[in-house]
């Protein structure tokens, strides 16, 4: 049997095509998005400053994620042109927390707007948690905002530093939203103190735990699919220490190996807008279970040796990720140096010419934005999307990372939650 799916509760939308047999089990999965955005040629032949208002419109989740990538691309096209940029550590640092807050929003609302919600209605246990995300997450925003100025799409990030200059009272601030965050982490998604939660995944205590997140553990355990959804065992991690890890042998990551598959897309006769991005021609896994692994954070790391890449393994990535970043978060407020400079001007941006690539790894996995300028215009600007690495389509020998995740399942229903552990976003894949 052929069943088209749409899947809505994500960022866009997307349509899975299941095809079935007689008892319903999972045999084929392909994956479309069927909307087509242009961001790329809207950049093209504009000042290459816009870039940094434009990019952050590809998404209206990890929005800050695309101003990141493009102001580390701008900055890498001045060095490629050879200028010399100086950014302090307090601007780096800003960045970071800015960027890191964006991924702690983009967890709890996934945890509480998506997977608890879709399991539960499964299980017909729909249970009304919408408003604990809301109002935590407004609370991360904000703490953004105190140095971005607004969330979402900030431009705040500019070739030299960022444009914010903050004081030891909106540091303060920024602690003690923090400090909230971090209280209804501990008791309502974990059940535990977060310095206690990397313990109980070492020791697969976890689901005993009495938070939001076991709960959502007993649910997919009811649902039988816990130990289901497993895929390539290939993962990569693109920005910063980044790697790669293949079944077991890591190596390090190299972006000039990336590339991108349109030949099914609609220009060449295919179902849909969104690309293939490819790592030495095969399909790799992103985000949040990549970077644990490449990393080797010990308690996601235990999971993966005794489970592997399965749905408990990933879905435990993605909180163990929040909490990791909520204690780096609070490192990095409490080290700045405001005395530092917050911006560093560098030569006029009609000077520069070259081409610079920005990498970030956004909530998703991977973002890269690449682009060439000519006198301070952009004359090619492409971007990769972390969905376009997790969401691919393959062939039969060659399948997708989510499309052999979801071979197998029981239901069409079941194949459809296993591909939002995953963290769907249909607006960045088909920018």
């Amino acid at each position: 049997m052929i069943t088209h799916e749409l899947i809505e509760r994500i960022e866009g939308e997307a349509v899975l095509d299941f095809r079935t047999d007689k008892s319903g089990t999972v045999q084929e999965a392909d994956i479309r998005f069927v909307h087509f955005r242009g961001m790329e040629a809207i950049l093209e032949g504009r000042n290459a400053l816009d870039a940094l208002v434009i990019a952050p419109r590809v998404c209206g989740i990890c929005g800050h994620s695309h101003l990141i990538a493009a102001v580390r691309m701008i900055e890498n096209v001045y060095i490629d042109a050879g200028f010399s940029l100086s950014i302090s550590p307090k601007a780096h640092a800003i960045r970071e927390i800015t960027l890191e807050c964006e991924l702690i929003q983009n967890h709890i609302k996934w945890l509480y707007l998506v997977m608890l919600h879709e399991s539960g209605k499964l299980l017909g246990e729909e249970a009304n948690v919408s408003l604990k995300a809301l109002y935590v997450t407004s609370q991360i925003n904000q703490l953004s905002a105190l140095f971005s100025g607004q969330w979402p799409h900030s431009s705040y990030a500019i070739p030299g530093g960022v444009t914010c200059d903050p004081t030891h009272i909106e540091v303060m601030q920024a602690l003690k939203i923090l400090s909230e965050v971090e209280q209804f982490v501990a008791k309502e998604v974990l059940g535990c103190p977060l310095e206690k939660f990397e313990l109980h995944l070492k020791s697969d205590s976890h689901r005993a735990l009495e938070g939001d997140f076991s709960k959502l553990l007993h649910q997919f355990e009811k649902l039988n699919l816990l130990n289901t959804g497993k895929s390539h065992g290939r993962f990569l991690v693109l920005a910063d220490n980044g790697g790669s890890l293949d079944n077991g042998e890591r190596s390090v990551a190299d972006v000039a190996l990336v590339s991108e598959d349109s030949s099914h897309t609609f220009a060449h006769g295919g179902k849909t807008h969104a690309k293939n991005a490819l790592y030495r021609g095969a399909f790799y896994e992103g985000g949040p279970l990549a970077r644990a692994l490449i990393s080797e954070r010990q308690g996601i790391s235990s999971l993966y040796q005794k489970y592997g890449d399965c749905a408990m393994t990933r879905l435990s990535a993605r909180i163990d990720e929040m909490v990791t970043l909520i204690v780096h978060v609070r490192s990095l407020l409490t080290s700045l140096d405001l005395s530092q400079p917050s911006f560093t001007p560098p030569s006029s941006i009609l000077s520069i010419s070259g081409s610079g690539v920005g990498i970030v790894e956004a909530p998703r996995g991977s973002l890269i934005h690449r682009a060439k300028i000519e006198k301070g215009k952009i004359v090619e600007y492409s971007i990769i999307t972390p969905t376009q690495w997790n969401l691919g389509n393959g062939t039969a020998s060659n399948l997708g990372v989510a499309q052999k995740a979801m071979i197998g399942a029981e239901s069409i229903a079941k194949a459809s939650l296993i591909f939002r552990t995953f963290d769907v976003c249909s607006v960045c894949t088909t920018h």
